[in-house]
């Protein structure tokens, strides 16, 4: 009996996933992942769509777009993006809060 050779794919090949996420409330709500189709008439049509929900929305929703390797690793990626973004404001509220308090004591750029 010949049996041909097969071996699996195991790899996750990387693509285009679709997500579509809700930020009220203080903290980032993932709604929708979707994997960007391979064929590009239907990728263009799935990113409409997607982005009419968006923007019919009720509330706020951001339509985003990520290189992942799974519907997981997109939904992640979309929380590390958020987590990124507030820890960015943060420090950058710290700056300016330290700023303001040398300018209140005295330490200017004005020589006057």
């Amino acid at each position: 009996m010949d049996r041909a050779e097969y071996r699996p794919d195991l790899t996750k090949r990387p693509g285009t996933y679709f997500v579509i996420a809700d930020d009220e409330e203080g903290q980032r709500r993932v709604l929708e992942v979707q994997r960007a189709s391979d064929h590009p008439v239907e990728e263009h049509t799935q990113h409409e769509d997607l982005q009419a929900v968006c923007d019919t929305a009720q509330s706020p929703l951001l339509f985003l777009t990520y290189t992942a390797v799974s519907h997981t690793h997109a939904a992640h990626r979309t929380y590390r993006a958020y987590a990124d973004q507030q820890a960015f404001q943060a420090l950058e509220d710290v700056f300016h809060a330290a700023e303001l308090a040398f300018t209140g004591a005295g330490f200017t750029d004005d020589p006057s």
